[in-house]
C-alpha cells in the first residue's frame, strides 16, 4: 500500500498561515489553518481506508472447461463510516482468456492477453464488487492479476493505492472427445467387472448407499436408508475383479528437446489422454495417470496412484490441463515404464500416449506383455506407421477428430 500526494498541501497551507500572521493579515491566516485542518483530516481519513480496506481477487469458479465462461470478481470492503466517492481499479487477463462480448467500457488488448479497468463508489461498512465475464480459449493454469485498486479523499489531495493480496487462478481442463468403444479393453464386458456376464457383484457385500437414479433395480433400494433420509436410497454394492487402469503420457512431439514443440499435437495427445480417462471414470472404474513431462512448479512430471469418484477425476483433469512439455525427465518414456512395472500386475491395463515411438522402449514393453499385462500404443499425429511390438495394441489417433 502507498500514500502519495499530501505534502505538498500541508507544507503550502503552513506557509501561507504564517506568511498571513507576518504581512498582518488574519483573514488569509484562519483561512489557511482551516485548509491546514482540512488536509489534516484529508489525510486521517486516507491512512484509515487504507489501514482497514479490504482488496479481494478470485474466480467464481476453480476450473471450466474451453468454451465455457468464468467470472472474475475483484473485491473492495470498506469497514469505515465514511464513504469513498471514487475507488479505481486495474486487472489483467492472460493470453487463454478472452474478456467476454460485450467488452467493458475500460478494455484494452495487448500481446499477452487483454488489460480491464474501471472505478466504483463505495459507500460507508460496504462490499462492491465489479465482475468481469472471461471466457477460456486454452488448456492450462491461468493466473490473473495482480489486481490494483487506487483511490483517496473527496479533496483529492490523499492518495492510497493497494494491491490484492491474491491472484486469481483459473484452471482450463483439456477438451475431450468421444472414445471409440474398439479402445476398451476386451477383458471388461461389464465396465470395471472382468469376467463373464454372469458373474454379478456379491450382493451381501454393501458398501454404502447412494440416491435412486432411473433405472436401478428394485431390488437394490435399501429400506433403512430409504426411510431415514425420505428419498429412495440404493445400494452400492462391492464391485469384484476390479481392473488395474494406468494411463501413460509422453509430453513431447519429437524425439529431441531441440526440435521444438508442435503445439497441435501437443493439445491432441493431452485431449486423447483425457478423454479416455474420462471414459474409464465416469464407469467407477480405478485409474492411474502418469505424465512425463512437466506441471506448474514442478518439473518432474505427473505420477498419481490409482482411484475412483468425482475427486479422483478432478485431480486427473487438473493434472492434464496443468501439463507443460519438457521437464526434469527429458522426453524418454523408459524410466516411467519402469516405475510403473513395479506396481502393474498380471492382468492389468496399460494405455500409453505419444507422439513418436523410440526403439529403447520395446525390451521394456516386451517384457510387460509377456508378464501378462495388456499394452495399448496410442500414437497421436505420427507421420510414420508405429512398429509392431509383440503383445501391443496399437490405436491411432488423429489430431482434430472428433472419433479416432
Amino acid at each position: 500500500m502507498r500514500l502519495t500526494g499530501r505534502d505538498w498541501a500541508l507544507s503550502f497551507f503552513v506557509i501561507v498561515g504564517i506568511a498571513g500572521l507576518f504581512v498582518g493579515v488574519p483573514l488569509v491566516s484562519a483561512a489557511a489553518a482551516f485548509l491546514l485542518v482540512l488536509a489534516l483530516a484529508a489525510e486521517w481519513l486516507t491512512n484509515e481506508s487504507i489501514a482497514t480496506l479490504k482488496v479481494g481477487h478470485r474466480t467464481d469458479a476453480a476450473a471450466v472447461v474451453i468454451g465455457q465462461a468464468a467470472e472474475v470478481w475483484v473485491t473492495v470492503e470498506h469497514p469505515r463510516p465514511w464513504p469513498l466517492t471514487a475507488v479505481h481499479f486495474e486487472d489483467t487477463v492472460p493470453l487463454g482468456l478472452e474478456v467476454a462480448d460485450p467488452k467493458p467500457p475500460g478494455f484494452q488488448k495487448m500481446a499477452l492477453g487483454s488489460a480491464v479497468w474501471g472505478a466504483f463508489p463505495v459507500g460507508s461498512h460496504e462490499r462492491v464488487r465489479h465482475r468481469v465475464t472471461v471466457v477460456a480459449r486454452e488448456r492450462g493454469r491461468w493466473i490473473m492479476g495482480p489486481a490494483r485498486v487506487w483511490g483517496g479523499d473527496p479533496l483529492g489531495w490523499s492518495k492510497f493505492e493497494l494491491f490484492a493480496p491474491d491472484r486469481a487462478v483459473l484452471t482450463v481442463y483439456p477438451r475431450l472427445f468421444a472414445v471409440p468403444r474398439s479402445l476398451l479393453n476386451p477383458n471388461r464386458p461389464q465396465g470395471e467387472r472382468r469376467g463373464p456376464p454372469w458373474n454379478p457383484p456379491d450382493p451381501l457385500r454393501v458398501v454404502g448407499v447412494r440416491p435412486y437414479q432411473p433405472g436401478d433395480p428394485r431390488r437394490l433400494i435399501h429400506p433403512h436408508a430409504t426411510a431415514h433420509t425420505g428419498t429412495l436410497q440404493v445400494k452400492r454394492l462391492e464391485t469384484e475383479g476390479d481392473e488395474q487402469l494406468e494411463l501413460l503420457a509422453l509430453a513431447a512431439t519429437a524425439p529431441y528437446i531441440w526440435e521444438g514443440v508442435d503445439k497441435d499435437r501437443l493439445e491432441s495427445l493431452v485431449s486423447a489422454t483425457a478423454s479416455v480417462a474420462d471414459k474409464f471414470l465416469r464407469t467407477g472404474s480405478a485409474l492411474g495417470l502418469s505424465v512425463v513431462g512437466s506441471v506448474y512448479g514442478w518439473p518432474r512430471g505427473v505420477n498419481l496412484s490409482p482411484g475412483r469418484g468425482p475427486e479422483h477425476w478432478a485431480r486427473v483433469m487438473t493434472a492434464l490441463a496443468w501439463v507443460q512439455p519438457g521437464g526434469g525427465q527429458g522426453h524418454d518414456l523408459g524410466p516411467s515404464l519402469v516405475r510403473l512395472s513395479k506396481r502393474l500386475r498380471p492382468g492389468a491395463h496399460l494405455i500409453y500416449f505419444a507422439c513418436f515411438h523410440q526403439a529403447s522402449w520395446t525390451p521394456m514393453l516386451r517384457r510387460l506383455a509377456a508378464r501378462g499385462v495388456q499394452i495399448t500404443f496410442v500414437p497421436v499425429g505420427m507421420a510414420d506407421a508405429p512398429p509392431a511390438v509383440a503383445g501391443v495394441r496399437v490405436h491411432p489417433w488423429s489430431p482434430g477428430l472428433v472419433a479416432p
